[in-house]
């Protein structure tokens, strides 16, 4: 059985250890800052459980980092975590007055926040595109609240019905920022038939737009593809991309979670790892599969 590895190298704004931009960065963000101030950090995170996953939790750990979701567990000073967060967070940390050392989010959630705020004080209706259980709702909900606005989450064709807006009156629409923009060509087609004044801005990050081609020229060109991820972001839209081009798609947190019997009659395996997932994860899947070969 031949182990085919999803190309990565040399892809614009993917990293050379195969993470993500904004979490290669945030990494060095949070490192550093331990490192300079030499003192416990916390880091408030959307996702705290995952915060250090792509790195030596150890690591971290020895460094002093910490990871929550809850303000009242912070004493002094805080980071922001690489996925945002809602302003009301950050209203909340300065009226207490804890020492904001960094704001590690990633740019490219920047963007989208940027272009939500656009879209809200032009006076548009927010539109995003996305699943409703992706971490990054409760900051763009959090933003829509803020300026009194609602804000309506299309994971489907199927939700723009919901949409309680009549045909003329104008919508602002993003993206999830793991979402890859051909997999939005049915949803926008359909709110420009429902709707007659649609803006649209592209908030998807550069990894989604790299990534996911790279999933599907995997899939297409191997008999089976084993996916090494865990958040429910860029992980799960690797699956539904891989699904698009075969049924032989098996989404993996940890090499331990591999089966053989995935494998029987397969003549090839593709595997790629997720924006989080760490380059020995990949490596060891690879090496766990050769050796079924």
């Amino acid at each position: 059985m031949k182990v085919i590895r999803g190309n990565l190298k040399g892809k614009k704004g993917i990293p050379r250890n195969g993470l993500c931009l904004g979490v290669h960065r945030a990494g060095i963000i949070e490192r550093r800052l331990a490192k300079k101030l030499n003192r416990p950090l916390t880091i408030w995170s959307l996702r705290p459980d995952n915060e250090f996953l792509a790195y030596d939790k150890a690591d971290f750990q020895d460094r002093g980092l910490s990871a929550t979701d809850n303000l009242d567990e912070i004493d002094d000073a805080l980071i922001f975590g690489v996925r945002g967060a809602p302003p009301q967070v950050r209203e909340e940390a300065a009226k207490r007055g804890l020492e904001i050392v960094a704001d590690a989010t990633c740019p490219y959630v920047v963007e989208q926040e940027e272009a939500a705020v656009k879209f809200l004080e032009l006076g548009l209706n927010l539109v995003m595109l996305s699943d409703p259980n992706h971490h990054g709702i409760p900051r763009i909900r959090g933003i829509a609240e803020k300026l009194g606005r609602p804000l309506f989450i299309v994971p489907t064709v199927a939700e723009i019905e919901d949409i309680n807006l009549t045909r003329n009156e104008p919508i602002g629409v993003i993206v999830q920022t793991t979402f890859w923009i051909e997999s939005y060509k049915e949803i926008i087609g359909a709110l420009l038939d429902r709707f007659a004044d649609v803006h649209i801005r592209n908030t998807a990050c550069i990894d989604s737009l790299q990534r996911l081609p790279v999933v599907v020229e995997l899939a297409r060109a191997t008999d089976a593809i084993v996916i090494v991820g865990w958040t429910e972001g860029m992980t799960t839209r690797m699956v539904e991309t891989a699904k698009s081009c075969t049924d032989k798609v098996f989404e993996i947190k940890h090499p331990d979670d591999l089966d053989p019997a995935w494998f029987r009659g397969a003549q090839s395996v593709g595997v790629i790892g997720a924006n989080e997932t760490p380059e020995w994860m990949v490596e060891e899947t690879v090496n766990r599969l050769e050796a079924l070969a």
